[in-house]
């Protein structure tokens, strides 16, 4: 996915699905925030047997799972 960052909840959002060796895609993003003054990052991954026969179908899956965790850690100070 080539899009810009996605911004939800005042986090930033970079969908880096990847094409695995078997040809499939693994769902990844890259969530982000700034807060008092640093920029705090998190790599939300799927599970090692999620995989999808296209990009298109992991992107949408990395995102949903991207802003699941930013629900799920709302008000938590990012690891």
């Amino acid at each position: 996915m080539n899009e810009p960052d996605i911004e939800y909840r005042g986090h930033y959002i970079v969908v880096q699905s990847s094409e695995s060796d078997s040809k499939r895609w693994r769902p990844k993003a890259l969530v982000s925030i700034y807060h008092s003054g640093t920029v705090h990052r998190k790599i939300v991954v799927a599970p090692i047997e999620v995989l999808f026969d296209s990009e298109d179908a992991a992107d949408t899956f990395s995102l949903a799972m991207a802003k699941k965790w930013i629900d799920d850690n709302a008000g938590s100070p990012m690891p």
